[in-house]
């Protein structure tokens, strides 16, 4: 899938980092939106800021919260499997 004419897979309406990591770690590619902060990007089932918005130290710290999460799931999972 071309990253560049995907659409916005789902919306969220507040920042909530594991409900957030729970839906990105499931997909593979494409956006999400979350009201207050903006469009971030999905690639390879991480969290991944646009170029513009790498100067933004608040863009950053969501997405590294975000997919430590996802990272911290999935050494779990491994764990327990």
């Amino acid at each position: 899938m071309d990253i560049k004419s995907s659409i916005t897979l789902r919306s969220f309406k507040k920042y909530q980092p594991r409900q957030i990591a729970k839906f990105v770690k499931g997909f593979f590619n494409g956006r999400i939106f979350i009201v207050g902060l903006g469009r971030l990007r999905v690639i390879e089932g991480k969290v991944v800021a646009y170029q513009h918005q790498k100067k933004e130290k608040s863009i950053m710290i969501v997405v590294s919260e975000i997919n430590k999460i996802i990272s911290e799931m999935s050494q779990r999972k491994v764990m327990l499997g």
